[in-house]
């Protein structure tokens, strides 16, 4: 079909001076019934692979943009929930009362306190709850160990039985 049109357009340039790509109605209809019958007209051979790689590779930037804006989101969030922590009060005390870290005091109050009996009490109330979870970490573990060796005497038990 390709050829056909290649060799008709040679023809028409020794006959014509028309330009070689002017088709008139007839020829173009019959030009595209050619086609339409014999489907002579052919994809390259890459097309498919192409256009496959080419979905495959937005696919991957989609996915991309879309983590990108989950971890925004997951910052974003992980901000606000510290900036939260920081300013609200603590429930049963009030405002002169709480322990806020020294650099929002600052920025809160706009002076250093110089109150030593504050910063020695938020240190000490610090080290009981760290006993406090030190305590509770030790009962697990010993639950955890208590649990364990029995499964060891049950495990000797029945092995004993069996045997």
């Amino acid at each position: 079909m390709i050829h056909n049109i290649i060799a008709e357009r040679e023809k028409r340039n020794k006959q014509d001076a028309f330009p070689a790509d002017a088709f008139n109605d007839e020829e173009l209809l019959r030009l595209i019934e050619q086609v339409e019958e014999r489907e002579l007209i052919h994809a390259p051979r890459h097309l498919k692979e192409d256009v496959f790689q080419r979905i495959d590779r937005q696919r991957e930037r989609e996915r991309s943009r879309k983590l990108i804006f989950y971890r925004v989101q997951v910052l974003a969030g992980m901000a606000a929930a510290l900036t939260v922590l920081l300013l609200l009060p603590i429930e049963g005390q009030n405002a002169s009362e709480r322990e806020r870290p020294a650099f929002v005091n600052h920025f809160w109050q706009g002076e250093e306190e110089a109150a030593n009996d504050e910063w020695q009490q938020a240190v000490l109330a610090r080290e009981q709850e760290i006993d406090r979870q030190w305590e509770r970490y030790r009962k697990k573990q010993e639950r955890k160990e208590a649990g364990e060796q029995y499964l060891r005497e049950m495990k000797a038990y029945i092995t004993n039985y069996f045997e």
